[in-house]
């Protein structure tokens, strides 16, 4: 028996043109894939800055409200034009390590002013049917409390709030 030898035929290398294309395209989407999940991680990060922010400014707004009523050197719904430090004379500022990360010694401060917009005008006063007034006998203060919270390079945020305080009387 004859050992019979089979020609070699030239491969035309459609095998290897298959391969890289299926490489070109798992690449494109694994590129694809990672572009996506770091815009994801971008978005993420500034939406938890945004919030940090906010959050702060609004803690401003609250602590300025919660010295209302208090100790007049203390009490930021005076009557002046601004108040420009309305947590002056407080032992302890109500923010502290609130808002802010006790890790980050860079960390933003929350400024909070206090503007008087109007003294001595009508109250707001809903209707009633049960007769008399108080016309003359109340009086309302109208403020507004604003309080700005920057993260430099990331976010910034302001929050204002306005308030009205009854006066008994004209002083």
């Amino acid at each position: 028996m004859k050992d019979t030898v089979k020609p070699t035929t030239p491969q035309r290398g459609v095998a290897l043109v298959t391969a890289l294309l299926f490489l070109l395209v798992v690449t494109v989407i694994a590129v694809t894939a990672a572009n996506n999940s770091s815009l994801g991680l971008k978005m993420s990060a500034s939406m938890q800055d945004a919030y940090r922010s906010f959050h702060a400014a609004e803690a401003g707004v609250y602590a300025a409200l919660g010295l209302a009523g208090g100790p007049p050197d203390q009490d930021p719904f005076r009557r002046e034009d601004v108040v420009l430090e309305p947590f002056e004379g407080v032992g302890q500022h109500p923010l502290r390590n609130l808002a802010d990360d006790p890790n980050d010694p860079d960390a933003a401060p929350i400024d909070v002013d206090v503007f008087l917009i109007s003294i001595q005008r009508p109250c707001p006063r809903p209707p009633t049917n049960r007769g008399g007034s108080s016309v003359g006998v109340f009086d309302c203060d109208y403020y507004r409390v604003q309080s700005e919270h920057d993260l430099p390079g990331r976010a910034r945020t302001r929050v204002e709030l306005g308030v009205v305080k009854t006066v008994i009387g004209s002083t």
